[in-house]
């Protein structure tokens, strides 16, 4: 690759995506230069070789200082709440972070930005089949989450093309996987259900992908996309009901939770953020999450695996995987 010398900068490199990604850059024998906020633990990245640069994603400066020469910029960092009271923090990151991303790719030189966008950037099917990168996106001002996501894609795909800058968006679905060390919210879903601590739960179609086909994901949209794209990263898609289920089943602790209409998600959140408020911790279901669990249809990967040539593992393989996991990490009773 030309430019082998120069280093690739991730940010979000921390977190479980970013994570997966960096070992997979390492694995190809690249140079890794991470963005790290100050005070975040970063001793694994230390022990991968990475050069570690104090600094955060809104701070534009620090930003481009840390891409100095980078090759390409992974921009992962990313904030996920469904809180009301999180939507300046929800702009802050996921909108001018974004935006300084651009510029510091840009100042760099760099050759690409891949941005970490999300499936909640992607429009919803209200008849609840197959959404893909072409759906059409129907503005909701109450989905902070998805909003800013949103955003945050147009702010990086209108600057592909400028001063020689190839900006490519990838969409992951619901991540799963090993190495998930925090846990993931994901993770922390797949724990609950092992354990049989989920007795209930929506029917909600929903989309899932591996961890480590989502770090090659990145990898492939900065080797083989045009770019001014971006490309859905699903492996599969399971009704939560099923999928609790399968979860259940890998864990040896077979079970099957009861059924929630959908329709009833929106009184439940509502008396979930007020017990919540009274008792001062974070609410079990928020309004914003049954908002969402509206806006049905899986997730159509086929622009990724033709265009990129990504090739998933099958979802049942995950969910054994992690399981099998968080129970070796003694994460899981």
């Amino acid at each position: 690759m030309p430019g082998d010398d120069k280093p690739d900068l991730v940010t979000g490199a921390t977190g479980f995506v970013g994570s997966h990604l960096v070992r997979a850059l390492v694995a190809r024998g690249r140079p890794v230069r991470a963005l790290v906020r100050p005070g975040t633990d970063a001793a694994e990245l230390g022990r991968l070789g990475v050069e570690v640069v104090p600094g955060d994603v809104t701070d534009r400066d620090a930003y481009e200082a840390a891409a100095h020469r980078a090759l390409r910029v992974f921009h992962v960092a990313g904030f996920v709440s469904f809180l009301a009271e999180e939507r300046k923090r929800l702009e802050s990151v996921n909108v001018e972070g974004v935006r300084n991303a651009v510029r510091a790719a840009r100042s760099a030189k760099a050759s690409v930005l891949v941005v970490t966008s999300s499936v909640a950037a992607v429009g919803g099917s209200p008849t609840g089949g197959e959404v893909d990168e072409a759906t059409p996106w129907t503005p909701d001002p109450r989905l902070g989450y998805a909003t800013t996501k949103h955003e945050g894609e147009a702010v990086a795909l209108a600057a592909h093309g400028k001063g020689g800058l190839r900006v490519v968006c990838v969409n992951p679905s619901i991540v799963l996987g090993p190495e998930d060390p925090r846990p993931s919210a994901g993770g922390d879903y797949v724990i609950r259900a092992a354990e049989g601590r989920i007795p209930v739960c929506a029917s909600m179609l929903q989309s899932f992908v591996d961890v480590r086909d989502a770090a090659e994901g990145h990898l492939l949209a900065a080797e083989r996309s045009p770019g001014g794209k971006r490309y859905i990263l699903s492996g599969g898609s399971m009704r939560m009901r099923e999928f609790v289920a399968a979860v259940r089943e890998a864990a040896g602790n077979p079970g099957r939770p009861l059924p929630i209409p959908t329709l009833l998600l929106p009184p439940l959140a509502l008396a979930a953020e007020w017990w919540a408020g009274k008792r001062g911790t974070a609410p079990a279901l928020t309004l914003e999450q049954a908002r969402m669990a509206g806006r049905k249809g899986a997730f159509n990967a086929a622009l990724a695996r033709r265009e990129l040539g990504w090739s998933p593992r099958p979802l049942a393989e995950t969910i054994r995987e992690t399981v099998a996991w968080f129970r070796g990490a003694g994460m899981m009773g």
